[in-house]
């Protein structure tokens, strides 16, 4: 995998999160948000896993609205 191939797994995982791109309930879309946050952490882009994380403890503690 590529950086700019992370950067969008990012990108999608952080939308996911949203509920911006898919529709799923708030446990589902945390559910593939950690599914990308696995791939990221064993592709060794540890930057991106770090902020992917950041934005799965912000869904579960409730600071992203679940749509």
């Amino acid at each position: 995998m590529d950086p700019e191939r992370a950067n969008e797994l990012l990108r999608y995982g952080i939308a996911a999160l949203r509920g911006e791109n898919i529709v799923a309930t708030q446990k589902g879309r945390v559910q593939i948000a950690l599914i990308l946050m696995k791939e990221l952490a064993s592709e060794g882009y540890w930057w991106q896993t770090k902020i992917l994380q950041y934005w799965i403890h912000r869904a579960q503690g409730g600071e992203i609205p679940a749509t």
